[in-house]
């Protein structure tokens, strides 16, 4: 499988770019040989299951340099790969995916450094974040599942069906939580609002996959959530739409007597209202 992961090599720029980020980043840790690791580093390190993947999902070889989610990347927003990696924005925002990509999902990416913002996922999140605003240097972009499907792009994650490796992924999951300690978790999609409840007795009204309606009813921000096994921490959490799918699926939001698009707008103001608060 290593040879269909890395089948491509950067284009002759972005590859030039790459290396200068790499060399400049092992240069800065070079002259303090006394400086703590990075976290993000950390958690990439130990992301993946002792155990190994189930059938249908394969390891990340390696971060993508620029911005991408994690574990495809380090999840932080660095529009330029030369400059050295971001520090972890703890008591940030955790947005919050389900799963990276496929192979050649990755294989695209890695090959211009950075996830493109023409992806829909990319492009209809940051639409609607600059909008609001959410300042993207506070966020930290993660997934749920580690490792990259092997195939497809959409739909059931295939190591889903694998115990051991949900539990695996709820469990560093709440390690992510413990590392950064957000102010605010903003969960994408439908299949997100489950996994999260597995880590909080709080969040015990989404515990089955729900309908945008049947979300929006049962409150889609939440704030005082605890986190089971981190102590003196709670978040605020905002259950949005997945941005792939914004265009078809926003305009079935309900909101505090908004609708569609303006429900999803008031609903990440209030969270983040609710997040300055309670800082």
């Amino acid at each position: 499988l290593g040879s269909i992961l890395l089948k491509g090599s950067p284009r002759p720029h972005n590859r030039i770019l790459w290396e200068r980020s790499q060399q400049k980043q092992t240069l800065c840790r070079h002259r303090d040989p006394f400086a703590m690791p990075h976290a993000v580093e950390q958690l990439w390190s130990r992301h993946a299951p002792e155990q190994g993947y189930p059938a249908g999902v394969v390891a990340v070889p390696k971060p993508i340099p620029g911005i991408a989610f994690f574990p495809g990347g380090y999840g932080l927003w660095r529009p330029d790969p030369m400059q050295p990696l971001p520090q972890l924005p703890v008591g940030g925002v955790m947005v919050l995916g389900h799963d990276f990509h496929s192979v050649a999902g990755y294989n695209a990416s890695l090959e211009h450094g950075r996830e493109s913002e023409k992806q829909p996922t990319w492009g209809h999140m940051l639409r609607l974040f600059r909008r609001v605003p959410v300042v993207l240097e506070e966020c930290f972009f993660t997934n749920v599942y580690m490792g990259l499907r092997v195939e497809g792009k959409t739909g059931p994650f295939p190591g889903a069906e694998s115990a051991s490796f949900v539990a695996h992924c709820v469990d560093f999951l709440r390690q992510q939580l413990s590392e950064q300690r957000p102010s605010l978790v903003i969960t994408l999609g439908l299949n997100v609002p489950p996994l999260l409840s597995r880590v909080s007795g709080d969040l015990s009204g989404w515990t089955e996959r729900m309908s945008i309606k049947e979300l929006d009813a049962s409150g889609s921000l939440r704030e005082s959530v605890a986190i089971s096994g981190i102590r003196n921490f709670s978040t605020t959490v905002a259950a949005l739409v997945h941005p792939s799918l914004r265009n078809g699926n926003v305009r079935f939001r309900r909101y505090r007597g908004h609708t569609g698009d303006a429900a999803e707008v008031a609903l990440l103001r209030d969270a983040l209202e609710s997040r300055a608060r309670a800082m």
